[in-house]
């Protein structure tokens, strides 16, 4: 019996046409090999799960941010300190029910923290332990804040200008301090600070200004650099790998490279996300073991996540939802804490958990075709390489299921529970035989065991027929 290598490491890409391709990644981050050696050139290593850490007993998570160590989270109407107990401090009230933005600058001591609801803006003082409302006449309201050479920057709600705040002043605006779009007329949707500069994002256009010095009017517009893409939403866009990702108003990713976007989505996304509601999608960034993961959110859809390291787009997904179910996810004290917009939980993200709380992980790689040119062939055996043994002691098992599709994932098979391996059983693999017969098939493997699942390699057995 021969094996031939199965590509069972890859991305999400389901494209409309599902003979072609079928493929999906959910709850696994494709990793190439960065050395010569490697059993596969890449594995599907398993994907992160979380740790209750914080309740707030609000919900939803709108937002979180870390500022200079303090760990602030807007859940429900309520403004609360996550405290490194585990436990969270009431602050005060921010209106509204949709998504905050947050930024802080510094002051004598401390900082002044900016939230805004889109319609209004508050300030914690970290100094006197107060929250306030932004009540200077200048201050329109923002449904985004960003921070610059100690100026806080926000869009006006209505989209004709963007500004800032007085120089180390979160609470004092001037209205001489704002810049309306200047390459082309457009309606301003968000902004975004990279290396030194403010990307200003229109809807269908950007534009860079830049810090001139000058007492009032300080930030202008880079003269000869802009681009004809938008965004398409205030809060689908996020720094990372020394860059900016957004989704364009066009329905495309892109990141910026130097000042010129490019586009990193698929044709197999862009179908996905076509009939999606933009304008309330949302994006933020993971960077942790090598990975630097930009996710998009669709509320009324799925959750995708693109990883610099691979260049290959996935899913995320918590159980009995489509989406990944946390709102934020932010850096704070060495570890990455996540805000749920279901039940107001903050929680943990730990590489060595495969549970979301008390909610099992589900990891599930649908590959790409196998075939043999067109011909029938006999299925002897498919096999999955794991790393296995690695379920906690105690447990007895740890298992996976199998199915396949023959019609490009129109129709699956019954689904084989194969066992992937108890405490210390290293060397174990996961075989099924007596597969049938096909012209082309497509393998999906899904693990919901609460253990490492790691995919190393899959290979499959065919043989000629005649008929």
């Amino acid at each position: 019996m021969a094996w031939r290598e199965v590509n069972v490491v890859g991305g999400a890409y389901s494209d409309d046409t599902k003979p072609w391709t079928c493929q999906d990644t959910v709850n696994y981050l494709p990793l190439p090999a960065e050395k010569e050696g490697a059993r596969s050139e890449a594995i599907l290593r398993s994907a992160p799960g979380l740790v209750d850490y914080a309740q707030t007993q609000n919900k939803p998570v709108r937002g979180a941010h870390d500022a200079e160590g303090l760990f602030l989270v807007v859940a429900g109407r309520t403004l609360y300190r996550v405290n490194t107990n585990g436990t969270t401090t009431a602050l005060g009230t921010i209106p509204g029910v949709t998504r905050v933005s947050i930024a802080h600058n510094q002051i004598e001591n401390g900082n002044q923290v900016v939230i805004v609801n889109g319609q209004s803006g508050y300030v914690w003082n970290t100094v006197a332990g107060a929250l306030t409302q932004i009540t200077d006449e200048a201050f329109p309201g923002s449904p985004i804040v960003d921070y610059l050479d100690g100026y806080i920057l926000g869009v006006d709600p209505f989209g004709r200008f963007w500004f800032t705040s007085d120089l180390s002043q979160a609470t004092e605006y001037s209205s001489l301090d704002r810049s309306d779009a200047e390459s082309q007329p457009d309606k301003i949707v968000t902004l975004i600070v990279t290396n030194g500069e403010v990307l200003v994002f229109g809807e269908r256009t950007g534009e860079f200004f830049r810090n001139t010095g000058e007492a009032t009017g300080t930030f202008q517009r880079v003269d000869g650099v802009s681009m004809d893409i938008g965004c398409a939403s205030a809060h689908a866009r996020a720094r990372l790998d020394n860059s900016v990702f957004w989704l364009g108003h066009d329905g495309n990713v892109y990141q910026l490279q130097g000042n010129t976007p490019v586009r990193i989505s698929t044709s197999a996304l862009e179908q996905a996300i076509s009939d999606l509601n933009w304008k309330n999608a949302f994006a933020f960034t993971f960077e942790d073991r090598g990975h630097k993961v930009f996710y998009l959110t669709f509320p009324d859809g799925q959750t995708f996540g693109y990883d610099v390291l691979s260049r290959e787009w996935h899913r995320r997904e918590s159980k009995d939802l489509k989406r990944w179910r946390i709102n934020t996810l932010t850096r704070w004290r060495r570890g990455w804490y996540s805000g749920d917009f279901s039940n107001g939980t903050i929680s943990r993200v730990d590489w060595d958990v495969m549970q979301e709380g008390a909610q099992p992980l589900v990891s599930r790689r649908r590959t790409g075709v196998s075939h043999a040119s067109g011909n029938y062939v006999i299925v002897c055996a498919a096999r999955i390489e794991f790393d296995v043994g690695r379920i906690p002691v105690g447990l007895t098992d740890h298992f996976c299921s199998i199915r396949y599709s023959d019609d490009g994932g129109h129709n699956w098979s019954a689904a084989r529970l194969l066992s992937i391996g108890r405490a210390g059983a290293y060397r174990q693999q996961a075989v099924a035989r007596r597969l049938g017969r096909a012209r082309q098939r497509v393998w999906e493997i899904e693990v919901s065991s609460p253990a490492k699942r790691d995919i190393i390699a899959a290979a499959w057995s065919p043989e000629a027929t005649d008929a």
